[in-house]
């Protein structure tokens, strides 16, 4: 496909290391909280599109910066160090800078892919702003409006996170793997991705993260001829395809010795409480 050079800058940032998956309404739209950090947020009331001449494209500097952010502070086992992050100045500026690239972009050149990636990034970035803005929290869902009343501007649009994860990825996109790299900063949410993510490595990353989750989540109760899986499978359930498609989803996704009782319809799925423990570590 021929670029003009635009898009070719607009791409190679991305790959340096990408711009930037809330709940759905059973989960989130009942969710609150207060305003996030000021780089990222808007007013309460919706802000204007910006204009195409104020939006800016991405730039080297910060989504490298959100790289590292990433690096330093995602642990192990997809947790977050926020306390960590608050108390380092440097990172908090890489944030700052992060979310305000994000707030004024320019996605109308992007490819599928790099749009993808940089919603994706800009969904996880606010949900970690949002955190650091309310700190200390020890449960997102208790904060009024967290989901689904505070706005941040995100590409020149004034957006709550369950706008962002809706209208920007789940609706446009139709691609069920994106429920394992957005992260919603808490516990039984697929782990947060200790990288970027680009146009060059989502399909890889979405691929890894669905079989992990899958894999770690679902449970084989003995003596039962039934087995449990997150809730995510139950709000989304249409995104993967109504019951049947999430039933073929899961045993995709589980090991091959699991497959056939998973496939077999007389077995019944039922679906885990989430936590919703914010998922951070020291």
């Amino acid at each position: 496909m021929f670029l003009n050079p635009t898009s070719m800058l607009l791409t190679a940032l991305l790959l340096a290391g990408s711009t930037a998956l809330a709940r759905p309404a059973a989960a989130c739209e009942g969710h609150g909280a207060t305003p996030a950090i000021e780089t990222a947020q808007a007013d309460a009331a919706p802000a204007p599109s910006a204009p195409a001449e104020a939006a800016a494209p991405a730039t080297a500097d910060a989504t490298a910066g959100w790289d590292a952010l990433l690096h330093a502070f995602v642990t192990a086992d997809g947790g977050f160090r926020y306390k960590a992050l608050a108390a380092d100045t440097d990172a908090m500026a890489k944030l700052k800078a992060f979310t305000a690239q994000v707030a004024t972009a320019d996605t109308s050149k992007l490819s599928r892919e790099e749009a993808l990636a940089f919603y994706i990034n800009a969904y996880n970035a606010t949900t970690i702003a949002e955190v650091l803005k309310l700190w200390p929290v020890t449960n997102v869902l208790k904060k009024d409006g967290f989901f689904d009343k505070t706005k941040h501007l995100i590409a020149g649009e004034s957006l709550t996170l369950n706008d962002l994860e809706t209208t920007k990825i789940r609706n446009p996109f139709k691609e069920p793997r994106i429920h394992f790299l957005v992260n919603c900063a808490s516990a039984s949410c697929p782990v947060l991705v200790g990288e970027a993510i680009t146009a060059a490595n989502i399909e890889s990353l979405m691929a890894r993260q669905a079989t992990e989750y899958v894999s770690r989540t679902t449970l084989f109760p003995k003596n039962k001829k039934a087995l449990e899986i997150s809730s995510i499978f139950d709000w989304y359930k249409d995104d993967f395809g109504g019951p049947e498609g999430v039933r073929a989803f899961i045993a995709a996704h589980v090991a091959p010795e699991q497959r056939a009782f998973v496939e077999d319809s007389a077995n019944k799925i039922g679906f885990f409480n989430y936590d919703w423990t914010t998922n951070a570590r020291d």
